[in-house]
């Protein structure tokens, strides 16, 4: 069985994923044209986000949360004397301190920003980082409204987020690229060179939501005599190529070839081939 993986695109990303002189923009543009390659909208979409940011998402992955101070800037009503003050919802009365946790969460910051601008931030000389959540305002309409002394004013509201830990979540994005590669290398044969769709589709959402229950991929073919099986959450086999005499499968198969035979839902045709299940057939087959 010839080898077409160490030549691809896939391979390409595999050896940069783990040459951290490879800048990770390079990597998941490379993830562009490889998920053009397998079909898979998922893995196009979860790379341009990771190259563009966040913004505007309604979920963003957990690898770009991270714990970080809530600080407000306090000054007086003519907007001097600033002072920095960090504080978490439990400044509030309880029913405040509700309302705001049924919005936000204070204290989980989340890194929505592009790769480029995430290692610009890393490379700067400083040892923190100001960000500026998009509820910034409601936090601080409700500190003065209700927290504040009287001759005092938030004038605004920042997550106070150390350079260590942007470093951090892009070391978690790189290790997440690995996952992504690693995946598709298990879910594609030696001798294809571009992951089939619905494996770079699995491998995407195993990244992204750490889950591989809705689907468990397995592309297989086998020779003359050859046995496939495979077999998802939901008890159904996968995809299954098989061909060659008295060669077998059991799943979601196309079988072709003399006394070939499949289990499940199938397409099968050639002499004495043979279905069970939802078939479409042709040929002198069993079953139709």
């Amino acid at each position: 069985m010839a080898n077409k993986r160490g030549s691809g695109l896939l391979a390409q990303i595999e050896a940069g994923v783990v040459d951290h002189r490879v800048p990770l923009s390079s990597l998941l543009q490379n993830c562009i044209v490889l998920g053009g390659q397998a079909g898979s909208e998922k893995m196009r979409d979860w790379a341009r986000q990771e190259l563009h940011g966040y913004a505007g998402a309604e979920t963003v992955p957990d690898y770009r949360h991270v714990p970080a101070a809530l600080t407000a800037r306090i000054t007086n009503r003519a907007g001097y004397n600033g002072m920095t003050q960090r504080f978490d919802d439990s400044v509030f009365a309880p029913q405040i301190r509700e309302i705001i946790r049924e919005k936000v969460d204070v204290q989980d910051a989340i890194l929505s920003q592009g790769i480029g601008q995430l290692e610009a931030m890393a490379s700067e000389d400083t040892d923190e980082h100001r960000l500026v959540p998009e509820w910034a305002g409601f936090i601080a309409e409700m500190l003065n409204q209700y927290h504040m002394a009287p001759n005092s004013r938030v004038a605004d509201v920042y997550w106070s987020v150390p350079s260590t830990a942007i470093q951090g979540v892009l070391v978690r994005i790189r290790t997440a690229l690995a996952d992504l590669v690693a995946e598709l290398i298990t879910l594609t044969p030696q001798d294809q060179e571009v992951p089939d769709r619905a494996a770079a589709d699995q491998a995407v959402q195993f990244v992204v939501t750490g889950d591989r229950s809705v689907i468990n991929y397995t592309v297989q073919q086998a020779a003359d005599g050859g046995t496939n099986v495979t077999v998802n959450s939901e008890s159904a086999a996968g995809p299954v190529t098989v061909s060659g005499a008295q060669s077998s499968a059991i799943g979601s198969q196309t079988a072709s070839g003399a006394n070939s035979s499949v289990v499940g839902r199938q397409e099968a045709s050639g002499a004495a081939a043979s279905v069970v299940g939802g078939q479409a057939c042709s040929g002198r087959i069993l079953g139709c």
